[in-house]
């Protein structure tokens, strides 16, 4: 057991703890969206992933997706995956939108959707992958790497899930655990991008905003886990990031949009 691997374990854990709801509490005081918004992304991403698809997914990845031996259907393989992926979870946005919001009374807004979006993306980082990470911890700190090895069960779509296998290496370094907290870091932006990409299609009306948001989810869900076992790592953080730059660019573009249509 590494002391350098044990405080990455801690740091890790907190950023992924921390950065999600400090994020949800800078923005709430800004912006003054209501607590509900954030709990409508939290409980979309827990009845459509955590609860149903992402169980699932694992197990059709056990039964099924450890047959595939060749290169060409991996790829197909995750790629599909990804896509199923992608598509339960924005059509999960749309379900949010359509029925919780208009049960509360809550307009489509740029603020909202926002909300929306770190609220999903909340859920996902602090209960899921810190749960995960967590588990991870204490059996390397319990019986080793060796141990902890044995450890995984999400599908190469899972959220995180190209990170999280970092933790399942049979030799557990102190740069993995970081690796997870980066990469969640990243996804902050990419769900507040594809949460205001499918409120997009809502508001405006037009169907080719969903297909934008399916589109890029799918895309990020295929390239990142894909580069990951091509290339390390590194390439695939450096390629997650340049995402996150595209994300960010789309928030801002939807604010513009949505403030030329008030």
């Amino acid at each position: 057991m590494q002391t350098g691997t044990v405080i990455a374990f801690i740091v890790s854990l907190l950023v992924q703890v921390g950065y999600p709801l400090g994020a949800i509490l800078v923005y709430r005081r800004r912006a003054y969206t209501p607590w509900i918004v954030y709990l409508y992304g939290a409980l979309i991403f827990a009845l459509f992933q955590m609860f149903t698809w992402l169980p699932f997914s694992a197990f059709v990845d056990i039964v099924w997706g450890e047959r595939v031996t060749s290169s060409a259907g991996a790829f197909v393989w995750l790629m599909a995956m990804a896509t199923l992926t992608a598509l339960i979870e924005e059509g999960g946005r749309v379900v949010g939108y359509r029925y919780l919001f208009r049960r509360s009374g809550l307009r489509l807004t740029w603020q909202k959707g926002v909300a929306f979006g770190l609220g999903h993306n909340a859920v996902e980082t602090m209960w899921l992958i810190a749960g995960l990470t967590f588990v991870s911890f204490v059996a390397y700190l319990l019986a080793g790497p060796l141990f902890a090895g044995e450890l995984g069960g999400l599908s190469a779509d899972a959220p995180g899930a190209s990170s999280l296998a970092l933790l399942s290496a049979r030799s557990v370094t102190w740069t993995q655990p970081l690796v997870v907290a980066l990469e969640r870091v990243l996804a902050l932006p990419h769900q507040v991008a594809w949460a205001l990409l499918v409120m997009e299609s809502l508001a405006s009306r037009q169907k080719r905003w969903f297909g934008f948001a399916l589109l890029y989810h799918t895309s990020v869900a295929v390239i990142v886990p894909g580069l990951a076992q091509l290339a390390g790592f590194a390439v695939a953080e450096t390629v997650n990031l340049l995402f996150a730059g595209l994300s960010v660019w789309i928030i801002l573009k939807l604010r513009d949009i949505a403030g030329q249509r008030t």
